[in-house]
């Protein structure tokens, strides 16, 4: 997959009950643009710790976009 197809301005995040993870869809025209989503399991970010967890969740999504991706963190929009 490339860096290209992952990077955008929308997601969907929704929380699997039944697979204990936190589910991020691409969007692409309001409509998720792949059927599989990014997984964050449950049991890895209980043993981060809720404030290392916190930080992780929102850097991953700040890397994300495009835009927070070069102005925060300095690194090309797309690769």
């Amino acid at each position: 997959m490339k860096v290209s197809e992952v990077l955008t301005n929308e997601f969907l995040v929704r929380y699997d009950e039944s697979g204990e993870r936190l589910l991020i869809y691409t969007l692409k025209n309001g409509k998720p643009d792949s059927d599989v989503p990014i997984s964050l399991r449950l049991e890895m970010l209980k043993d981060m710790g809720s404030d290392e967890a916190s930080k992780w969740v929102g850097q991953t999504l700040l890397l994300l976009v495009p835009a927070m991706r070069e102005k925060v963190f300095s690194l090309p929009k797309e690769s």
